[in-house]
């Protein structure tokens, strides 16, 4: 593979104007999907897959962006892309990066086409090994509230920036001050033409070199990404680079001393610190918590004094860094304090997900000694009763390179649970493991508890909660879920009008078995709206859903399956008595069994067409195509492209609500247009799908006919697909066409302009602008050519 440079990658561009397209592999990533939004803002046609959906895909598809679930060559083979872009976490025989080597489109890595976005601009890179996301988003929001139109790509979320990667229009005018002058008004001008970019650079994979901004802020190093790099000299070296390429100023924290050993002596390096010898020295005026204030000096000069609500020595720090570039950018003292005093940081950075007079809890990404230390420190400032902190390691050789200093930072924790490792893509190293660390943690005489999964850490902690008490959930895995579990079950206790019947519930059940009380619904279905659920439970096994189905005779509690929450509209009131869900791993198995596979309920359709496709196995392709799971579409008998469900369906498991399991050939199961009876009344659990062997080429052709037909004719807005049947005289969708109603809108609710038989979420809707549109569309067809439509979308809950 030849090595691309940002400028190749811009003269191609250039050479390949918009609305080309660009294909981004694993397109579901902070940096990736910053990508994302950048191209789409220049008018390029945006492509891309990657394994799971998350938020990031949704508001990527929501902007126009094509994004697949799953690798697979035929995605890339149609989209046709003239750059394909691809994330430091894919490995090099992903299929699609072989296709683009078998085409020769040109590969690159991310930060490859970052960097050639940023040198378009004026860039300002922030790096360093922690702090740089905080550091960067607040730089960008500072000059937006400056009323400067930025460019920025940040690698996480951002609450008070419309996203986390823009392509700025550009600046205004503003006024300006000499730095160096007093702080005087020396001119109101124009501002250069050109757009400020202040984009993160990350150092983790050798790519800081690909940059060369303008300006730079650079925190600290540290011994870190240590399965990149040689030693901690080999990442000095790469800092001194980027240096190097830095044409104009480049600020440094000047408390950092292996900083203070790289640049005090580089011509227009600017110091920041506590440090008495700073250029820009910090004097604090608060002495704990937050919002803090504190003075800046420069230059022997008070320039005035700031406050961050960013909690911590090491945020006011990164926000002096920030306070010094827009000073050297010649922004006065009292306007640069103003924009930054409104900042409440990033996502999953000392993020708060929850706080009563009793309890408050944070969610955090650190995820290396220096950071959890750093954190534990700010977080003691808020004068808590104890500080419980769960932790989750991140990567198999970060846990090695660094495991004395994990055991020994956590000393400031009065509670602490440990679990296993998140290894994000890599193998197993022998002996590096949760417990181990674990035990090594114990070793230093802090006392710590191993729970083996995060779904548990919930419950351990809830039980060890006492008022006054501060949790922190830190680290750069998926530990984030159960802090976002712990918050809503402690809104859920405030709220939930049933909190004894969900203790009992929660009693019955195994410790991994999810159980929320006052649950919302509408994030759990493809329309994305509705009320909540007043319980929501996720078995862990078939011994868990019968229990939860005795549980609900005794207490006379209706109950209803959710899989993926396609082809479902739930009403704003909400639904009473318990969903469940069969979102656990234990029900979303495949297993090959000769020509056949055998799916879990919870296995999304999707997943069952690439394992069929995987075996050379032929028949399922139009699965793909339907955005549902195994069990509703057992339950519709749901169909794609002239196919259905129990066409290749051989046998089926199922329960009846009395918690008995069974096994039919599908033979025996009666099924009609869009319903199977048998589960009416049954849960279904499991299906064998048979299938013929043929050649993945063949498999793969099919798979990209169905998906071509789809993506012609379906939005990708939220939508929960068709939501007419087709009456005998015309298919709903042309009718609907012929009667004019396409882009009717009730609300945030409107008839698709690709397909009239669609009702997308434009952002805001509610279930209630949903059901009006329907019977505004029923009313409109009876009226005016005699026919009734009726809904196949279903339709649950009160409003």
């Amino acid at each position: 593979m030849s090595r691309l440079h940002p400028e190749h990658v811009s003269e191609l561009l250039q050479q390949a104007p918009a609305p080309a397209s660009v294909y981004l592999i694993g397109a579901g990533g902070c940096g990736m999907s910053g990508l994302g939004h950048l191209l789409l803002d220049l008018g390029y046609n945006v492509s891309g897959s990657d394994l799971v959906e998350n938020e990031e895909i949704r508001q990527l598809r929501e902007r126009g962006a094509m994004v697949h679930t799953g690798h697979a060559a035929a995605q890339l083979l149609a989209a046709r892309p003239v750059l394909v872009v691809y994330s430091p976490a894919i490995k090099l025989d992903n299929p699609e990066i072989i296709t683009a080597q078998n085409l020769q489109v040109p590969l690159v890595r991310r930060a490859v086409l970052l960097a050639a976005l940023v040198h378009r601009q004026r860039g300002i890179c922030v790096a360093g090994m922690h702090g740089k996301t905080t550091t960067a988003a607040l730089l960008a929001f500072a000059l937006e509230q400056l009323r400067v139109q930025p460019s920025y790509a940040i690698g996480a979320r951002v609450p008070q920036l419309p996203r986390h990667a823009r392509w700025g229009s550009g600046e205004q005018t503003v006024a300006l001050r000499s730095p160096d002058a007093g702080g005087g008004l020396v001119a109101l001008m124009e501002a250069k033409p050109e757009t400020w970019f202040v984009a993160e650079a990350d150092e983790s994979d050798g790519t800081l070199r690909e940059f060369h901004p303008e300006h730079a802020i650079v925190l600290n190093v540290d011994e870190e990404h240590l399965d990149y790099y040689a030693n901690f000299e080999a990442i000095c070296t790469e800092f001194s680079r980027f240096a190097e390429q830095t044409s104009g100023h480049l600020v440094f924290c000047a408390d950092d001393p292996q900083l203070v050993v790289l640049f005090a002596r580089r011509p227009r390096s600017i110091s920041v610190g506590f440090n008495p010898l700073a250029r820009y020295r910090i004097e604090p005026r608060s002495a704990t918590g937050a919002p803090a204030s504190f003075e800046i000096w420069h230059a022997g000069e008070r320039l005035g004094e700031f406050t961050t609500g960013l909690i911590g020595e090491k945020n006011i720090s990164n926000a002096a860094c920030v306070i010094a570039l827009l000073h050297q950018l010649c922004f006065p003292p009292m306007e640069i304090a103003r924009a930054i005093t409104p900042f409440t940081g990033a996502l999953r950075r000392q993020q708060e997900l929850y706080a009563d007079e009793s309890f408050r809890v944070f969610d955090d990404y650190g995820h290396h000694p220096c950071e959890i230390t750093a954190t534990l420190r700010a977080l003691k400032e808020l004068d808590c009763r104890r500080l419980l902190v769960a932790f989750q390691p991140h990567r198999f050789t970060r846990t090695q390179h660094l495991f004395k200093q994990f055991a020994a930072c956590f000393g400031a924790a009065n509670r602490l649970w440990m679990t296993e490792i998140y290894a994000a893509s890599e193998p197993e190293i022998p002996g590096i493991n949760g417990a181990t660390l674990a035990q090594a943690v114990r070793a230093t005489g802090q006392p710590v508890e191993f729970v083996g999964t995060v779904n548990a850490l919930p419950a351990a902690i809830r039980a060890a909660m006492r008022p006054g008490d501060l949790v922190l959930f830190l680290g750069a895995g998926d530990i984030t879920r159960a802090a976002h579990q712990l918050a809503n079950q402690l809104r859920q206790e405030m709220t939930a009008p049933h909190k004894q019947q969900l203790a009992d519930l929660v009693s019955r059940l195994a410790p991994d078995t999810v159980v929320l009380g006052n649950e919302p619904l509408a994030a759990k279905t493809t329309l994305r709206v509705g009320g909540r659920a007043d319980f929501y439970v996720e078995p862990v096994n078939e011994e868990a859903l019968a229990e939860v189905l005795r549980w609900c005779a005794a207490n006379t509690q209706p109950f209803m399956l959710l899989g993926r929450g396609s082809n479902l509209l739930v009403r704003d009131g909400g639904i009473r008595g318990v969903v469940i869900s069969l979102k656990h791993p234990h029900f979303s198995e495949v297993h090959l069994q000769g020509d056949r596979l055998r799916c879990g309920a919870g296995v999304r359709l999707k997943a069952v067409s690439i394992e069929a496709r995987q075996h050379a196995l032929c028949g399922m392709e139009f699965l793909e195509g339907i955005p549902g799971t195994v069990g509703g579409a057992l339950r519709m008998n749901a169909g794609a492209m002239g196919s259905w469900t129990f066409d290749v369906v051989e046998s089926v498991s199922f329960m009846d609500y009395s918690g008995n399991i069974s096994v039919r050939p599908a033979s025996q199961v009666e099924v009609t247009y869009r319903s199977c009876d048998l589960f009416k009344n049954h849960i279904a659990l499991a299906a064998v799908f048979k299938g013929q062997i043929t050649t993945r080429e063949a498999i793969a052709k099919r798979v990209q006919e169905c998906n071509r037909k789809r993506w012609d004719s379906q939005p990708n807005a939220p939508s929960a697909g068709c939501i007419f049947k087709n009456p005998a005289e015309i298919p709903a969708g042309k009718l609907i066409d012929e009667l004019g109603l396409k882009g009717r809108r009730v609300g945030g609710a409107v008839v698709s302009d690709v397909h009239g038989n669609f009702i997308v979420n434009d952002g805001n809707a509610t279930a209630w602008d949903v059901l009006q549109l329907i019977e505004i569309i029923q009313k409109i067809a009876r009226e005016t050519r005699g026919i009734e439509l009726h809904t196949e979308v279903e339709i649950v809950g009160e409003d």
